[in-house]
């Protein structure tokens, strides 16, 4: 179908757009799809990976902009976010504005009350409803991306709620590539399905067992796998581990299948550590690594490179599969176990999500998928297997207090009202049982949390209004609370306390830990509590110590590549536990001002991973930790300093650097 057919529906200036996109034909799902995207109804969207699905989401959101409403696409993860926020800027061209919204939970975002096209994921645009942004009630189309990671145990409580607010305000366009139940998904939603399994490049699936690849079309052929990788011509690898990723990947960079210095040189820009090298190592040769220990910009660097050909071969974790465009030749499973505390197989959703990444539309004949196994029928089960049915994770009192919470602080005041709600979400059409019992035992918590009274109607607190607002976890504010209010905290004892929360990411204690607890031992004094090592707790105790001395280390401004090394975590690792950390102290501060209580003042320290004294120089643009500290020894303490110093500071930071901070003071 030509794409001058849309006219039919939307003005001639979004085809203009899409041509200048280098689309000029739709693929026939899109075609026939069409009815359904230009209609009112809800509409859930199943089809494959690279057949268009974002485009006819797209269009649903460009045509409710033009009736005069909003739209919001919510993706799971922030490298997807941001991928969509850059793809959708191309629609400024005709006069709608596009905005991005992952960072602060408390903060409404008032700025994107002039955007159009909002992005964000699911947990931010939950935290936007609950702290009551304006604009979110002009939301009048909602995309949810990967609609299928409702099954998820971590976040798919989350998304199954929003959707649930969101039913009764918003049109919803559900999109996924891997939805067995979708009729059911479907009428949930009230929404119609259009479901197709057509590609844009066949799919052609095998496994490789004893020396011998053995594909679905009939081909048989005794060779190497490392054979079956150099002439794939464009090859995305899936290892279970960041270990197996980056050993294949330091093997495969052996057979130099290209000359990449200016990309391993940009992957050296903002880290030199152990990690980053290996990894610069690997992509001068055309082969790289991907997992979550990479920073953001390296990651952004590889994706790119492999997109337009540069980088060859990628080995990647599982984490790749989970949304973000990037399509290969030939895609090759190494193994269909994953460890989780004992070594289990993967779902077949799993498989087909990373098998659907192969083949790269206007580029290839065919895509491949390979799966490594020593077990055929293993294999055949995952080739001819369907997905596993998308089931709610709804019942579970750790993920829905939060959100009985949240109702509360929305005004439904009793449990009637609750249970009124909660009829409404997909585990209540999967479930026929009663989940009344399960908000009795959540209510009860709430309330010796000090979150909620009991009267003649249902009552949140001030704190419980103010945790709700900050989107951290029920138990984590009350752990807040509760030792606010009852302990005089140093600055150990700050970071300590965000470690125990189960909101922060913690570090695994290693056999050669020992100092860890020899270090908590020697600061027990400042520390919240210090269980008997005999206690069954003490092991985690010993992951939030471990976490909270990396946190002193980071606000100490210790290295970066020191700290990675000590504590044996990557630089992606790091910057994510500082992230979390600052929501965490913020919240915590915001908590101690409510209760008047004075606490170390620590978030923006670990924002930056900088001492005190450096907080007046940091705030300035392009004045980094190091940088301020460059400053800060050399004489140059504050603002004032630096402007009446300049040539001084030219010399240590440069001049672009300098004339960039203090533009607004000069």
């Amino acid at each position: 179908m030509d794409v001058n057919e849309i006219a039919k529906c939307l003005p001639k200036t979004v085809v203009d757009v899409l041509k200048d996109s280098g689309i000029s034909k739709l693929f026939p799902p899109q075609a026939e799809a069409l009815p359904y995207v230009f209609s009112d109804k809800n509409l859930l969207i199943c089809m494959s990976t690279a057949a268009g699905k974002t485009l006819l989401a797209e269009l649903a959101m460009i045509r409710e902009i033009f009736n005069g409403g909003k739209s919001l696409y919510v993706a799971p993860l922030k490298a997807i976010v941001s991928e969509k926020y850059k793809s959708f800027k191309k629609w400024e061209k005709i006069g709608i504005k596009v905005g991005i919204s992952t960072g602060d939970y408390s903060s409404t975002d008032d700025y994107l009350a002039d955007c159009d096209l909002i992005i964000a994921t699911c947990e931010k645009a939950d935290s936007l409803l609950r702290n009551k942004a304006r604009w979110m009630s002009k939301i009048g189309c909602l995309v949810v991306d990967e609609l299928h990671l409702i099954d998820d145990v971590e976040r798919g409580v989350n998304l199954e709620v929003f959707i649930t607010k969101m039913l009764e305000s918003a049109r919803i366009i559900g999109l996924s590539a891997t939805v067995k139940n979708y009729k059911e998904i479907a009428e949930w939603l009230n929404a119609e399905c259009y479901y197709s399994n057509w590609r844009p490049v066949p799919l052609i699936e095998g496994y490789y067992i004893k020396n011998e690849l053995v594909m679905v079309d009939g081909r048989r052929l005794k060779v190497k796998l490392d054979d079956i990788i150099k002439d794939s011509g464009g090859v995305l690898i899936f290892e279970p581990t960041r270990r197996s990723a980056e050993c294949t990947a330091e093997k495969l960079s052996e057979m130099k299948l290209a000359n990449c210095e200016d990309l391993a040189k940009a992957i050296l820009m903002e880290n030199e550590g152990e990690m980053s090298r290996k990894l610069a190592s690997c992509i001068k040769h055309g082969v790289a690594f991907h997992h979550a220990g990479l920073l953001p910009s390296q990651r952004e660097i590889v994706e790119e490179a492999f997109r337009k050909g540069e980088i060859k071969i990628v080995v990647a974790t599982p984490t790749l599969a989970a949304g973000v465009n990037l399509p290969a030749r030939r895609v090759i499973i190494k193994s269909i176990y994953r460890y989780d505390g004992y070594s289990k197989p993967i779902k077949v959703m799993e498989y087909k999500q990373m098998a659907g990444r192969a083949g790269r539309p206007g580029m290839d004949e065919v895509g491949e998928a390979i799966v490594v196994t020593n077990r055929k029928e293993m294999a055949e089960k995952y080739i001819y297997g369907e997905p596993e049915p998308v089931i709610s994770k709804l019942a579970s009192e750790v993920k829905l207090r939060s959100h009985v919470l949240s109702l509360i602080c929305d005004g439904f005041n009793d449990r009637k009202d609750i249970e009124s709600f909660l009829n409404k979400t997909l585990f209540r059409k999967q479930n026929d049982g009663p989940i009344d019992f399960i908000v009795e035992k959540v209510l009860i918590q709430l309330e010796s949390w000090k979150m909620i009274k009991f009267e003649k109607k249902l009552i949140p607190t001030e704190l419980g209004y103010l945790v709700n607002r900050l989107y951290i976890d029920p138990l984590t504010g009350y752990i807040f609370y509760e030792t606010i209010t009852q302990k005089k905290l140093s600055e150990l004892g700050v970071l300590h306390l965000i470690c125990r929360t189960p909101d922060m990411e913690r570090l695994r204690v290693l056999k050669d830990d020992d100092w860890v607890e020899e270090d908590a031992f020697e600061l027990k004094d400042e520390l919240n509590y210090y269980p008997s090592v005999y206690s069954i707790d003490y092991d985690w105790f010993l992951e939030e110590v471990k976490t909270t001395f990396c946190l002193r280390d980071w606000i100490n401004e210790l290295n970066e590549d020191q700290i990675c090394k000590k504590y044996g975590i990557a630089p992606g690792d790091l910057r994510r536990i500082v992230e979390r950390a600052e929501w965490l102290c913020s919240s915590a501060e915001r908590i101690a001002k409510m209760l008047g209580r004075n606490i170390p003042k620590l978030s923006t320290r670990i924002k930056y991973g900088v001492r005190e004294e450096l907080l007046e120089l940091i705030s300035l643009p392009g004045i980094g930790r190091m940088r301020a500290r460059k400053l800060f020894n050399a004489g140059i303490k504050s603002i004032s300093d630096l402007i009446e110093k300049r040539s001084i500071a030219e010399k240590l930071v440069g001049k672009k650097v300098v004339e960039n901070a203090i533009k607004d003071f000069s």
